[in-house]
């Protein structure tokens, strides 16, 4: 078992010492109760045997072998008072004890359930903040389906084992410690025999233990897997199913599902194990207790009652043993969740923003690269030497052939992705010395993959400006991009629900929708992804006469395919192998005749 893992989820409850300390206190005074009533119970069994000794308790049977009443009086009246009220005195103070542990053991059992709904709670928000933080390159490298198994499945488990299984762990360790106390009240040499066991059984289930575990672990990262297959394939179904992968699919959803089965049977297979071997070394102990205490009751070293109260520590002593190793599969579960969640709380952040971000003193949009080197990897540089300056208003078209650069430019631009070396300044401010709330705050986005959220076409619009937006301001812009008309011819108009990824609206509506959005956040600087490849032809041409208005006055990026679109950019970046080759306005680059000229003319052979 990961202990660091262990102590790092349990290093969640020190934000609530208080409650912890009074969980554990309750818990303590609970077992407390629990733990001395075998001492106290022997003590009613040493009394009654004394009087079997003394024949107080003997009563004579006549032939038939009914009670001599004669013999019965004699019995009563001669029990001596004080042997009757020390029973009865003895059996009301257990009375109050179990009262009290019931009491104590339930409110340390409300306590440790609130304490690790909020431990969970804080789990969870760290997983959601560390999202947000996380380099991009994480989510190129895993699946969605992976990273929301993390967050549900693994932080259920995590749930599961500290909602339910802590008390029971705190209070039979307790209950551990508490029992060889007594024991050691009671006879040295059973106290020593008890101690024994402990080892044994450690030693005897430490390999099942760490196969188990091993299993486990493998358990949950199939389960990862898993749903980020099922992710993948529900979520591309309309693909799935136009290639008739269907069978293929189902086959290799099989197959992973098999080994999730297999990796779960052995997993619970040798968990199963551990009870069997733990109850065999206690039954042995068990065993050597009875016979030893029999023999010291005989030779007068004890009681009869602790004799009694001894055996009876000896089965609550394979409790805690048992109880834990029925536990032991979900303990694993629980430690391989959590080295899960914990590999997602260490990966590689981005670069923390400075503590005292600049603000540009003038936000006109102006954009400029300067010697900027980048990779995704140090030993492989994609970008050598940019040197781009854009001018305030002026509209920069980037074109190249697929994996030329033009998305990296943008990402970088954002902040996205940190480049190697050199210097991006937006406003006359190097981007790295802007936090990047800043930064974005000055850029409006629209891709050519469209996102909208489950909820009113109302919110969406108004999801980005981060600030209150009146609705007069959001339908002058969806009148702009020719988005009004459509919006308002749907039920609720824009009060409409989306669905999930908005599937009950049309792609082009959707991209209507993303370049409203962007109109009403009214940055400095816009960035388009050939934000109208999903447009049909007249409705292009009126999104393209209206950013045009809108555009008026901002720098704008504009990523290209098709190079019509962009004719009246201010200037045209060439790219190709994630440097710049070319630069310049349309009918330069056309009398260049490069490499522009030729992508150009290829489009209109």
């Amino acid at each position: 078992m990961n202990s660091k893992v262990l102590k790092r989820l349990l290093s969640y409850f020190g934000n609530y010492r208080g409650r912890v300390a009074a969980a554990i206190v309750s818990a303590l005074a609970g077992s407390v109760f629990t733990i001395l009533a075998p001492k106290i119970l022997g003590e009613i069994t040493t009394i009654l045997y004394a009087g079997v000794s003394d024949g107080y308790w003997m009563v004579e049977e006549l032939s038939d072998g009914t009670a001599n009443p004669d013999s019965v009086w004699k019995w009563v009246s001669g029990v001596p008072v004080g042997k009757v009220g020390a029973i009865i005195f003895i059996a009301i103070i257990l009375t109050i004890m179990y009262l009290l542990s019931l009491f104590f053991c339930s409110m340390a059992n409300k306590l440790l359930a609130k304490l690790a709904s909020y431990v969970v709670r804080d789990l969870r928000s760290d997983i959601d903040k560390k999202m947000h933080r996380m380099k991009l390159d994480y989510y190129d490298s895993h699946t969605n389906g992976e990273v929301l198994s993390v967050i549900t499945n693994d932080v259920d488990a995590v749930n599961t084992l500290l909602g339910k299984n802590i008390y029971t762990v705190i209070t039979q360790g307790i209950a551990l410690v508490g029992v060889l106390i007594m024991l050691f009240t009671i006879n040295v040499w059973l106290a020593l025999i008890a101690i024994l066991m402990i080892p044994g059984t450690l030693l005897l289930t430490r390999s099942v233990q760490r196969k188990s575990a091993k299993f486990y672990s493998g358990q949950q990262n199939l389960l990862g897997k898993v749903n980020g297959y099922v992710e993948e394939t529900y979520g591309g179904q309309t693909v799935v199913t136009s290639f008739n992968y269907q069978n293929r699919a189902m086959q290799r959803f099989d197959e992973m599902n098999e080994d999730l089965k297999e990796t779960a049977r052995q997993a619970a297979r040798y968990a199963g194990l551990v009870m069997p071997l733990t109850q065999m070394v206690i039954y042995v102990g068990y065993g050597l207790e009875a016979m030893i205490g029999c023999i010291f009751a005989m030779k007068g070293y004890m009681t009869v009652g602790n004799v009694q109260s001894a055996l009876q520590y000896v089965n609550h002593l394979q409790q805690p043993f048992t109880t834990i190793s029925q536990m032991s599969g979900q303990l694993a579960s629980a430690i391989a969740a959590g080295e899960r969640i914990f590999s997602l709380l260490d990966a590689e952040e981005e670069i923390p923003d400075p503590a005292e971000g600049r603000v540009p003193e003038e936000c006109n949009g102006s954009v400029e690269f300067r010697h900027v080197q980048f990779g995704y990897t140090p030993e492989h540089l994609l970008m050598t030497d940019v040197n781009v300056k854009a001018a305030p208003g002026k509209k920069f078209a980037i074109v190249g052939p697929t994996g030329a650069g033009k998305t990296t430019l943008i990402n970088l631009l954002m902040r996205f992705y940190e480049i190697n070396s050199g210097e991006i300044r937006v406003d006359g401010v190097n981007t790295q010395e802007m936090t990047r709330h800043e930064l974005r705050t000055h850029f409006g986005m629209v891709l050519q993959d469209t996102w909208l959220f489950q909820g009113t076409i109302r919110d969406n619009l108004k999801y980005g400006a981060g600030r209150e937006v009146s609705d007069e301001e959001m339908i002058e812009a969806a009148k702009s991009v020719c988005a009004d008309n459509f919006i308002r011819t749907m039920p609720g108009g824009y009060d409409m629900m989306l669905s999930k990824g908005a599937e009950n609206i049309s792609q082009g509506q959707r991209q209507l929708l993303t370049i409203a959005r962007a109109i009403i956040a009214n940055p400095e600087i816009m960035i388009l992804d050939e934000a109208t490849s999903n447009v049909d032809a007249h409705t292009e041409q009126v999104i393209q006469d209206a950013m045009a208005t809108l555009m008026e006055g901002r720098t704008s990026f504009v990523i290209a395919h098709r190079l019509s679109t962009i004719r009246d950019a201010h200037a045209i970046l060439y790219m190709e192998n994630g440097d710049i080759k070319e630069i310049g306005n349309h009918d330069t680059l056309m009398a260049l005749d490069g490499k522009y000229a030729a992508l150009y003319n290829s489009q209109f052979a």
